[in-house]
């Protein structure tokens, strides 16, 4: 007797190599889509804190007066434009504050936040130089904690006379 078919123990290898190969390429799939989310999380918060930056930038850019706190985690000046201006880092909530209003949005955990200044010394015949130094990340729960390091440094126009 020639019976053409498959018995049940072919069927039973067959069906459980499917399971293995589905359960490989569903779990790969799944973290693909995690670290796809983690990924736009962050470039989100880098283009936030990098807005952030500019605006700080600009500002200072016409500036005079530059000072810091201790800890160099604030820095205040006066803006030709808009008057006192003080920027700092808010620890608790993990923002950036200007004039005591967030700058950076709820998507963005600013680690840390740095103002190095250089020539704000009044009568030194130098531009005040300042060096911003900022640590991001996203707030997203879920996923990797990556801090994007940031830094620059931007320079008065206005000499200190």
């Amino acid at each position: 007797m020639n019976r053409k078919g498959f018995t049940m123990i072919e069927l039973l290898v067959a069906l459980g190599l499917f399971v293995v190969v589905m359960s490989i390429a569903s779990t790969v799939f799944i973290q693909s889509l995690r670290t796809q989310r983690s990924i736009v999380a962050l470039m989100a918060a880098n283009d936030n804190a990098s807005l952030s930056i500019e605006q700080m930038m600009r500002e200072m850019r016409i500036g005079l007066n530059f000072k810091t706190n201790n800890d160099k985690t604030e820095i205040s000046f006066v803006s030709q434009r808009k008057g006192n201006i003080v920027y700092r880092w808010n620890k608790d909530e993990e923002t950036i504050e200007r004039n005591g209003v967030a700058l950076t949005s709820k998507n963005v955990a600013v680690k840390y936040l740095h103002f190095d200044l250089f020539g704000a010394v009044l009568g030194d015949g130098a531009s005040t130089r300042v060096v911003i130094r900022l640590g991001v990340s996203s707030n997203e729960e879920r996923g990797v904690d990556i801090i994007t390091n940031l830094q620059t440094t931007v320079s008065s126009r206005q000499l200190d006379v």
